[in-house]
């Protein structure tokens, strides 16, 4: 073994063309692996950065598979009185509006996000500085409050300390910042600003069973309760509200979906799978066949070397 180590660092320093090529290989192959893998921790393997992330639920009805849609708010309202299985159920609906009213700044479109008071207990993580909605702010007629990202406080506030208080203008209505949120908190879907929706939840339109305002459901689940439990209640919530509401809700029912397979979809686990291991044995196994082609054409003066030293 100490022979065979002893020759290998000879044949490094007597062919330091072959070496340099045979390093480059093997650490371009480790490089490859390491950023392979990099791609898939960062979009698919990492933990969603909420407490208990596994316990989060996005909802929505579907009148069959491939039909999913938003919820309409009465239908909200009920799947939040009658069931069992979630600690809290939040609606939330996205929307973009132009932000104005800031000294030195042109107005700029933001994301926004309507969401119930809740939603903050079910992302389980407190605002940064300030506070989210109080029960007064999360009904209608209450004052207009907004709590926006830690992203919008730095780019257009410059992380002022005086964020608190202060009024900012969204589509020509003027509201009042309450809260700054934890730099990793944009849900639902990237947003910046985080507005009441109890607030505008009068709206006729909204308060038909017929429509669907693009209104999604988060929940969380309570300790101890499966995916499957909460599956098969919110299907029978949904059934009862078909018999109740035959001329609004016939064939619909209710999906729950993980947090992160809605995110990233139900193939992240088995994507990710495949993607990783068939891509670094591939290029694993590229790295080693053309190591092994080049080794190969030097085989021959180390068998006459093995040879020799075994006559001697």
């Amino acid at each position: 073994m100490l022979d065979d180590v002893r020759y290998a660092f000879r044949q490094l320093i007597k062919n330091p063309a072959f070496s340099a090529v045979a390093i480059l290989t093997l650490a371009l192959g480790i490089g490859a692996n390491t950023a392979i893998f990099s791609i898939v921790n960062a979009v698919l393997l990492r933990p969603l950065p909420y407490p208990a992330a596994d316990r989060i639920m996005v909802l929505n009805e579907s009148s069959g598979p491939g039909q999913d849609y938003s919820v309409a708010l009465p239908d909200y309202f009920d799947w939040q009185k009658d069931n069992i299985v979630f600690e809290h159920l939040a609606a939330t609906h996205k929307e973009s509006r132009n932000l104005s009213g800031i000294p030195g700044r042109d107005p700029e479109r933001v994301s926004c996000a309507s969401v119930t008071r809740n939603f903050f207990n079910i992302i389980g993580l407190p605002p940064q500085i300030g506070r989210t909605f109080g029960e007064d702010e999360d009904k209608v007629g209450a004052p207009p409050v907004v709590v926006i990202s830690d992203r919008l406080w730095q780019r257009a506030f410059n992380r002022g300390p005086k964020i608190l208080g202060q009024a900012i203008t969204l589509h020509d209505q003027s509201y009042t910042v309450i809260g700054v949120m934890p730099r990793q908190v944009t849900s639902p879907q990237d947003t910046d600003v985080w507005l009441s929706m109890m607030r505008r939840s009068n709206n006729t339109v909204w308060m038909s069973r017929m429509v669907h305002p693009m209104i999604y459901v988060w929940g969380k689940l309570k300790p101890g309760v499966t995916v499957e439990q909460a599956r098969a209640e919110m299907k029978g919530i949904a059934a009862r509200l078909e018999k109740t509401y035959p001329d609004t809700n016939r064939g619909e029912t209710a999906v729950v979906t993980p947090l992160l397979d809605n995110l990233v979809g139900k193939y992240r686990t088995t994507f990710a799978r495949k993607f990783f291991s068939r891509a670094s044995r591939r290029c694993a196994w590229l790295f080693v066949c053309d190591l092994g082609s080049q080794r190969i054409g030097r085989a021959e003066p180390r068998r006459r070397f093995s040879v020799s030293r075994s006559l001697l």
